[in-house]
């Protein structure tokens, strides 16, 4: 688990208002609009891991999302600027873990930023979302909800 009040971590939820956490993710990466810095996707399993990945590559109608798929050799998974996997890893030296799982993973130490979601169509996912919120409160960090972004 993150360190007990750690302050300097940003934490923030963003709400997806249509059931495809697998869009959802890739338009946000597709906004960011750049490679640094580093993105850890953290994925709920290897089905959800090749969704996102033939997602990434068609995203953009004339290019891709520069990612990769972690595997065992460290020094591929350093050279990703987005790096899916389904454990919390740190080869490619992540300062971002976006969150595809519905919950706070085990580690989140070491990551400047942490974005989470809010399944604003189901009501049982949303109250999953609030109780990642207070897990993360209960870790020492101050997570804010930044709304729609789907």
């Amino acid at each position: 688990m993150a360190e007990a009040g750690r302050t300097d971590m940003q934490v923030h939820f963003e709400l997806l208002e249509t059931p495809d956490r697998v869009e959802g993710i890739a338009r946000l990466l597709l906004r960011r609009g750049r490679l640094k810095p580093h993105v850890l996707v953290l994925c709920p399993d290897a089905g959800f891991m090749a969704q996102l990945d033939g997602r990434l590559w068609t995203i953009h109608p004339e290019s891709f999302l520069a990612h990769g798929v972690a595997g065992p050799d460290a020094d591929i998974n350093a050279r990703q600027p987005i790096l899916l996997s389904t454990e919390v890893r740190r080869d490619n030296g992540a300062e971002v873990l976006i969150n595809g799982c519905l919950e706070v993973p085990v580690d989140v130490s070491g990551f400047a930023h942490v974005v989470d979601f809010v399944d604003g169509w189901d009501e049982g996912l949303k109250q999953a979302a609030r109780e990642r919120f207070r897990t993360y409160r209960q870790m020492g960090l101050e997570p804010k909800y930044l709304g729609r972004k789907s």
